[in-house]
């Protein structure tokens, strides 16, 4: 028997960059707004002021249509929404701000 590639469920994802995200000192929110479906999974506010929301998937996994316009009402609105596909996409995002 082969050895088989892990893939990392949504949740694992999610995790994953959660524990990363407060490694660095951020605040980590878990979104649910109830009556409003399709609100990105986590709100990141970093310790140099910046703030941005991240939907998180799985390599295989597809943003449902309300999904996709929450995310472009957000970014319409001067605010910062992204999607990552995976852990090392997802710390990309919080790195590339902690920078800027």
């Amino acid at each position: 028997m082969g050895r088989g590639r892990f893939i990392m469920t949504e949740s694992q994802i999610e995790r994953a960059i959660t524990l990363y995200a407060k490694s660095l000192g951020c605040l980590c929110y878990k979104i649910i707004s109830p009556g409003r479906a399709g609100i990105p999974d986590r709100l990141l506010l970093l310790p140099n002021g910046k703030s941005f929301f991240m939907e998180i998937k799985k390599p295989s996994g597809k943003l449902s249509a309300l999904q996709v316009n929450e995310i472009k009402r957000i970014n319409k609105h001067n605010h910062d929404a992204v999607v990552v596909w995976s852990l090392l996409e997802g710390k990309q995002e919080i790195d590339k701000r902690m920078i800027d």
